[in-house]
């Protein structure tokens, strides 16, 4: 499997070097792109380091109030700089238990993702996380994983048809570990995981990237 790592900004030219066996991510980036931005980091700083961006994850939604407008501004900037957006999504436990999940999401992507053009769209790497599940140990079951990457799969293949949908990849970020990655990436839907606290035992994540190996050769 391919395995990028999302280190923090300040890290990231100490992790550089030319011949790395994984990509570095930024974990954000600025939605303007050159002015008197006082702590911000911009994609024109980053873009000498990594090869993708985190755009809309979860915490900068719910704790920096990160719009759709502001986020589509990063998604563009992030390809302006030659970088892949990994552009997250996801519901709050209300919207689940109302059962508006699938539409919220579908909004979230209209006002985003779905604004660019088809040859944009085939850089994405698109990261469902429902925000019910990160972090909280109550991953989503397998089929309501699934369930989400298809009707997400089936939102795009509107717009750039089936064929280019199915070259999207969407990563599944939630609770995962090294007792659920096998059962997570043999969805037909899941591509790949988006993996948060347990990344930061290292012993724990080798584990995850053997089973995901092993899950790619089945």
């Amino acid at each position: 499997c391919d395995i990028a790592i999302a280190a923090s900004s300040i890290h990231l030219s100490l992790l550089y070097h030319k011949n790395l066996p994984f990509s570095l991510v930024s974990q954000n980036i600025s939605s303007n792109n050159i002015g008197a931005y006082t702590g911000e980091v911009s994609a024109a700083m980053v873009s000498e380091y990594v090869d993708f961006s985190l755009i809309g994850h979860s915490e900068q939604r719910s704790y920096f109030n990160a719009t759709d407008e502001n986020l589509y501004k990063k998604i563009i900037l992030a390809l302006q700089y030659d970088l892949k957006p990994i552009f997250c999504f996801g519901e709050q436990k209300k919207d689940r238990e109302s059962g508006s999940y699938l539409s919220i999401i579908e909004t979230q992507l209209e006002n985003t993702v779905m604004l660019l053009n088809d040859k944009d769209m085939s850089n994405l790497i698109l990261a469902y996380e429902p925000v019910w599940a990160i972090g909280t140990g109550e991953n989503a079951l397998p089929s309501q994983i699934n369930e989400v990457h298809a009707y997400v799969r089936g939102v795009i293949g509107q717009k750039i048809g089936v064929s280019g949908a199915s070259q999207i990849p969407i990563l599944y970020g939630g609770s995962c570990n090294s007792k659920n990655t096998k059962v997570i990436l043999s969805q037909p839907d899941v591509n790949g995981l988006l993996i948060g606290g347990a990344s930061l035992d290292i012993d724990h994540f080798c584990q995850i990237i053997q089973i995901s190996n092993l899950s790619q050769s089945d």
